[in-house]
């Protein structure tokens, strides 16, 4: 039993992993932040942090898309 329940948070973090990381979800958090500036509901500074987070976030994916590509080579 607790194999299975290891196996399932393995699998949750995996997934929840590859959501986080993907380029499509990254776009549109970018776009919904710019959004958000033109709105007026955020200040640059602001639009700055989260900017800086999101596009490490598409740096993060780049790597492990090229590190993934070495394993399989």
């Amino acid at each position: 039993m607790i194999g299975f329940v290891g196996w399932v948070l393995r699998r949750v973090v995996t997934e929840a992993e590859r959501l986080y990381y993907d380029p499509a979800v990254v776009g549109r958090e970018l776009k919904a932040l710019e959004e958000q500036l033109i709105a007026g509901l955020i200040g640059e500074e602001e639009f700055d942090r989260r900017e800086d987070a999101l596009l490490d976030r598409l740096a993060e994916t780049r790597r492990r898309g090229e590190a993934g590509q070495e394993r399989t080579a």
